[in-house]
């Protein structure tokens, strides 16, 4: 009896609990969890779509301020067109400029447009007090006359223009047109002086016939010096049509790529300075220690004549030093990959491969000459709307950032090798310049010391390089104290 009364207790709360999931599942059915956009079914099955959430569109963070500036029309002085509105589709960089310029035109309602920028235009203008561009764009030595002149502005006084961005100084690396806080110029990701870094170029297939170990595994270990750079230059030099004379029929160590910049491109590259700026805003002149005398005769030693393919035969063209290397009649080449001046290296027979300019056998780094034909921006003292200039001018540096890692995996495509390409992307760590290269074009005494080293080691090999500085020092030390006053604005213009 009370097992027959128990069972029914049971029976009578599995019918209550069954009815409890019944009402549960349907519960479940109606509102599916975690799953609001699912369509859902009505008792007499019918389809009702759930609405979708909307979400607001993120508004893009940058840094710095978009503002609309009514259509403003934003001048460049530049002589590079490309740098601006290259033809579309003819490269991948090329695309991304014109993305770049589109972009900054509709974020800040503004047009772009480019002018050819001229030295005695821009003068003519900014003494008039006319407005002749907002930016300007030219090779870094002609900033030099500028700055005397005054007629461009110190950016580092410029608010909202944020030259410690790394946007700014993963560019302006070599800060040569800078002095105690004061900026006159800067290299820029769309004015980039990267490809202006001097490279030096080698001829593997000299160096497998002379069975010498490859400037790849010297500079790997950190050994490849001037030292050993002259030990190869000395081991290319051949007699080619065995005529008991050099001339351009034969092969050389070394063939320089023009004139007057090997001379100061090796001089730097031994770890030594033209001029040294102090904390204090002094400055030494540094050409006259024992150790740049040393560097000096070394330099002149690398360019010996017996070894080395100069001076260009008579009636050549400047492209005869990159010409002898093509045709393997020399071991080592140096310039810049810019300006198309060693474009003609990529398509040469023999095999080559890029390593940095060698070290000073004392130097405790790689030093790479920025050419001083490198492009520098800078605003005219004149522009009434620097304002809207610097808001433009962020934006314009921080969209081209990518502008140039393309530019370098497409030039890289011309390399022969990986190593090569792996180490010119090492090489913007290893430029350098020297207050001399801004100095030249606005404060006589300054040139004679760059006149000083080009004379003596390639010029006038006869002069030596003590006597010839001690002949300067008093020029030199003027020339300090006028570009001290260039810099600072104490001078004033010379029109």
């Amino acid at each position: 009896m009370r097992f027959k009364k128990a069972l029914a207790i049971l029976l009578a709360l599995s019918v209550i609990a069954g009815s409890f999931a019944a009402c549960g599942g349907e519960k479940e059915k109606d509102t599916p969890a975690g799953n609001p956009g699912q369509e859902q079914t009505d008792n007499n099955d019918q389809k009702t779509p759930t609405a979708e959430p909307t979400e607001e569109p993120k508004e893009e963070k940058y840094p710095f301020e978009v503002v609309d500036l009514d259509g403003y029309v934003f001048t460049v002085a530049d002589n590079n067109t490309n740098r601006w509105f290259p033809e579309e589709g003819s490269s991948e960089r090329a695309n991304a400029i014109i993305a770049r310029v589109n972009k900054v035109q509709e974020l800040f309602n503004c047009k772009i447009e480019v002018k050819p920028y001229g030295e005695s235009e821009f003068a003519n203008a900014v003494t008039a007090g006319e407005d002749y561009a907002d930016i300007i764009v030219c090779e870094t030595w002609n900033l030099g006359r500028h700055i005397k002149a005054k007629r461009v502005v110190d950016l580092a006084s410029l608010n909202g223009l944020n030259l410690n961005a790394d946007y700014w100084t993963r560019y302006n690396n070599t800060n040569l047109l800078s002095y105690q806080g004061k900026v006159y110029g800067v290299a820029a990701p769309f004015a980039s002086q990267m490809d202006e870094i001097f490279l030096m170029f080698f001829n593997k297939n000299i160096i497998e016939e002379l069975n010498l170990e490859s400037p790849y595994d010297l500079y790997a270990r950190d050994e490849w010096t001037f030292s050993k750079f002259l030990e190869y230059v000395k081991a290319a030099k051949k007699d080619l049509n065995g005529d008991g004379m050099f001339d351009e029929n034969d092969r050389y160590g070394f063939s320089c790529g023009h004139n007057w910049d090997t001379p100061v491109v090796m001089y730097l590259a031994s770890g030594n300075q033209f001029y040294r700026e102090n904390s204090d805003g002094s400055i030494e002149f540094q050409l006259n220690t024992t150790d740049a005398f040393k560097a000096v005769k070394q330099v002149k030693e690398m360019l010996n004549p017996g070894d080395t393919f100069w001076p260009k035969p008579e009636g050549a063209e400047m492209n005869a030093y990159v010409q002898a290397f093509t045709e393997g009649k020399a071991l080592f080449y140096t310039y810049s990959r810019g300006r198309g001046v060693a474009d003609a290296i990529y398509d040469m027979q023999d095999d080559f491969g890029i390593v940095p300019i060698p070290r000073g056998d004392n130097a405790p780094t790689y030093r790479c000459w920025v050419s001083h034909d490198a492009p520098s921006m800078s605003i005219p003292s004149t522009n009434k709307n620097i304002d809207k200039t610097v808001k433009i001018l962020e934006a314009l540096a921080y969209f081209a950032q990518d502008e140039n890692e393309i530019e370098l995996d497409e030039f890289c495509t011309k390399l022969r090798d990986d190593r090569s390409a792996e180490i010119l992307r090492e090489m913007p760590k290893y430029a350098h310049s020297d207050l001399a290269f801004i100095g030249q074009q606005c404060a006589g005494g300054f040139y004679a010391a760059l006149n000083a080293v080009v004379n003596v080691t390639f010029a006038q090999r006869e002069k030596e390089i003590a006597s010839t500085v001690a002949g300067i020092e008093l020029e030199v030390e003027d020339g300090i104290q006028e570009f001290i006053d260039i810099m600072l604005g104490k001078t004033g213009s010379e029109e």
